[in-house]
């Protein structure tokens, strides 16, 4: 299976209920499930930090937010503002994955021991373009309603 990471938009007063009890963060996170309030990044989630960490993007959205609840093996889950979602949504799209990517070489991944281990393979880069995509849509939308973000690694 391995550790995948995954995006929710919630309101003003789940993100005030999920601040009091992180763990209903899953409920939540079910309730969205296969909707536009989520998205999934899979495995890619290292490959993007590692990309936006070189590309010195304002907001770490990958390993950053604040905290919800105590760290541990199974997140904790952290949340962006709407203020900082918008930020991550203005640079996501003025970046764009061409312009992230640009002389990035498969091998300086694999060098860098980034997850998962698929760099050896000429279309990874494609994986990872999917999943900006999609978080590139998802936080314009999020951003365009004003909503805050919680994000979790499991």
């Amino acid at each position: 299976m391995g550790m995948c990471g995954a995006y929710l938009r919630v309101t003003f007063g789940e993100l005030r209920e999920l601040i009091d009890d992180p763990d209903r963060y899953w409920e939540y996170a079910e309730k969205a499930d296969g909707t536009e309030r989520s998205v999934d990044i899979d495995k890619a989630w290292h490959a993007l930090w590692f990309l936006v960490q070189r590309a010195g993007f304002e907001i770490d959205f990958v390993l950053g937010g604040t905290l919800l609840g105590e760290a541990d093996s199974d997140g904790p889950p952290r949340h962006f503002t709407a203020d900082e979602v918008r930020t991550i949504s203005a640079e996501l799209s003025r970046t764009g994955f061409d312009r992230l990517s640009q002389g990035v070489e498969l091998s300086e991944l694999e060098a860098e021991g980034i997850y998962p281990p698929i760099w050896d393979e000429p279309d990874a880069l494609d994986y990872v373009r999917g999943n900006y995509d999609s978080l590139a849509t998802f936080f314009a939308g999020a951003a365009k309603a004003g909503e805050p973000v919680v994000t979790i690694i499991t």
